[in-house]
């Protein structure tokens, strides 16, 4: 076979094998695609866990206080019982002034614990909107992976079509040149064989000497880029 009839078939099996490498880098990049829709509704549910996680600390500290509370009302009732039974008025006014400090307690713990219960209210509405953000964002994410799904489906069919298409037009190609072909296609992303662009490589863009280029023209022999090895041919 020419060498210009053997060039010709490698432009052809050229463009067939760039687009295989770029569908294939896209299918590629799209499990990257859904790990970053998972961490992005990963965070969604650490804001509600953020908020659950709170919660449960204001209402333990409710329930402590509470607890206390009532620990001093005990105590209280139980002084104000003593209260009437004592013999002297050092002991009367001592005991009432020991009734007066729990009762002080006791209204402040009152008060903290109605702050609590208003912090409570309000966590359990971050978080009841929470949960609904995440609900519509999650719905919105399992939609957004449908559609990498069916690119991706879409894709590998083109790419199969491709390589069935690919198939036929190998056989045409010299098997020594295609192993070179090959060989080059695989490490060098995709292109083994490209044009010169003005009086530059159209791989590497390195300049390619105008000696070289009339040698190209010809079409008479394979020749390489010297940078970059791949396969130099001059468009019509």
């Amino acid at each position: 076979m020419a060498i210009k009839d053997t060039l010709d078939r490698l432009i052809e099996l050229q463009k067939i094998d760039k687009e295989i490498y770029d569908l294939e880098k896209e299918i590629a990049l799209i499990p990257e695609k859904v790990k970053l829709l998972d961490t992005e509704l990963e965070r969604s549910q650490g804001n509600i866990r953020a908020c659950e996680e709170e919660l449960k600390k204001l209402k333990l500290a409710r329930k402590e206080k509470e607890i206390d509370l009532e620990s001093k009302e005990t105590n209280i009732k139980k002084l104000e019982t003593q209260l009437y039974q004592v013999k002297t008025n050092a002991e009367y006014t001592a005991m009432e002034k020991e009734i007066g400090t729990l009762k002080a307690d006791g209204s402040v713990l009152e008060e903290d614990i109605l702050n609590l219960m208003d912090d409570i209210e309000k966590i359990e509405k971050n978080t009841e909107g929470e949960k609904n953000s995440f609900k519509d964002h999650k719905a919105k994410i399992d939609q957004k992976k449908a559609s990498l799904e069916e690119e991706k489906e879409a894709i590998e069919e083109r790419v199969k079509q491709l390589k069935e298409k690919r198939g036929s037009m190998v056989a045409a190609v010299d098997k020594k040149v295609l192993i070179e072909y090959e060989r080059i296609l695989k490490g060098r992303e995709g292109l083994a064989i490209v044009p010169v662009v003005g009086e530059n490589c159209g791989g590497c863009f390195m300049n390619v000497p105008p000696q070289v280029i009339n040698e190209i023209k010809k079409r008479d022999r394979i020749i390489y880029c010297e940078k970059c090895s791949r396969i130099l041919y001059a468009e019509d």
